[in-house]
């Protein structure tokens, strides 16, 4: 099967952007885990706002940028000892 443009940038984001956090993880959980929120709530906001259309690829990388995002702050609520879910699009 060949892989689309959209699939190879979509798995891009996917295995790049969790080492962009790895060591604020590492580091500062609370900080990151805070910060993850923020930029989720943005986010799911943006999901929702598509009235201009941003595209398949478009789609493609905020689908991504999201499910990176959710398991990096995943890792924090583990790491910090946190096991409720207080999900950010609350």
């Amino acid at each position: 099967m060949n892989t689309t443009y959209v699939e190879t940038h979509k798995e891009t984001i996917l295995e790049n952007l969790p080492g962009f956090f790895a060591e604020q993880l590492g580091e500062n959980p609370e900080g990151l885990l805070e910060q993850l929120e923020q930029e989720l709530r943005s986010l799911y906001v943006r999901q929702g706002n598509d009235w201009t259309g941003r595209g398949e690829i478009g789609d493609a990388r905020l689908e991504a940028t999201i499910a990176v995002l959710e398991a990096v702050r995943a890792e924090c609520l583990v790491q910090l000892g946190k096991h409720g879910d207080s999900s950010a699009s609350a």
